[in-house]
């Protein structure tokens, strides 16, 4: 599992785009392109358009900003999705 350099930093969190949710895995892109895996916490707290939601509701190529665990930055605490979060300007390497 490769550990992402957060695209838009604020303390613990980073903006990327949703791959995929299977389990309690969730993939993403960064915005360099690269492919990503963290674990999902089993208490996630996620939230779509400031709605409570859940992360397999989340459709793939969406815009997500997750906030890591403050001891494992594989760990997703939190995950918000919406038209409140920017489009992630995606790289052309």
């Amino acid at each position: 599992m490769k550990t992402e350099t957060p695209n838009k930093t604020s303390g613990n969190c980073c903006d990327s785009k949703l791959v995929k949710v299977a389990g309690n895995k969730l993939t993403s892109t960064s915005a360099e392109g690269e492919e990503n895996t963290y674990t999902l916490a089993e208490d996630a707290k996620v939230t779509c358009n400031g709605k409570v939601s859940k992360a397999t509701e989340i459709k793939a190529g969406s815009t997500i900003r997750m906030t890591m665990c403050n001891d494992d930055k594989n760990k997703v605490n939190a995950i918000d999705c919406g038209k409140h979060i920017p489009d992630l300007a995606m790289s052309k390497a």
